[in-house]
């Protein structure tokens, strides 16, 4: 995920994480997906969805749930922005990544509430 963010540097980089679902989400492998955003790429993602349609596919392959999108905010902190909250969908994960001039700074994981308002996550 955090190759995936530093090669993609400086626009947003997004994927899924493939894991086992549950009390507790465990990510055991990330995909990566397009960001088709042609207008503000540095600053938005738009997944690719014929992606996310052959990762989904993919964990459904490997035994694995889709437990949530990673993406990352190029010199931005990792904290969800009002744009990542609108675009979120309930039950999953979503681990942001600061990248600070091309170089992975930090991570932080959102999901949303029953207000639909972001929660963070702990990461372990």
């Amino acid at each position: 995920m955090i190759a995936i963010g530093e090669k993609g540097f400086p626009h947003e980089i997004c994927g899924l994480m493939f894991g086992e679902a549950g009390n507790v989400r465990l990510v055991t492998e990330v995909f990566e997906c397009g960001n088709l955003n042609k207008l503000k790429p540095e600053t938005r993602y738009d997944m690719d969805p014929k992606d996310y349609l052959k990762g989904e596919a993919l964990a459904r392959q490997k035994g694995l749930d889709v437990i949530g999108i990673f993406h990352s905010h190029p010199d931005h902190p990792d904290k969800a922005s009002e744009t990542d909250r609108q675009a979120a969908w309930p039950g999953f994960s979503y681990i942001i990544m600061s990248i600070q001039k091309g170089k992975f700074a930090s991570m932080r994981s959102w999901v949303l509430n029953a207000e639909e308002q972001f929660d963070e996550e702990s990461i372990i």
